[in-house]
């Protein structure tokens, strides 16, 4: 997953948003941490930007 990617939240959501920042883990060399643009607000945190964890995410079209 990368910057621009559509995606899909698994779980009881399912939203729809866009990645626009990762957060790298310096011992890794794979993002840790996503921020995501949402189609719709999350009940808990009520904003449209948010954080998510790569494995509860799934791409449903990769940017170019």
């Amino acid at each position: 997953m990368k910057i621009g990617d559509l995606v899909r939240e698994k779980g009881l959501q399912e939203r729809i948003g866009v990645i626009v920042a990762h957060f790298n883990d310096p011992q890794q060399d794979h993002p840790r941490l996503f921020k995501v643009l949402w189609s719709e607000l999350s009940p808990t945190l009520p904003t449209l930007v948010g954080p998510a964890w790569p494995i509860d995410l799934e791409v449903i079209s990769e940017s170019r």
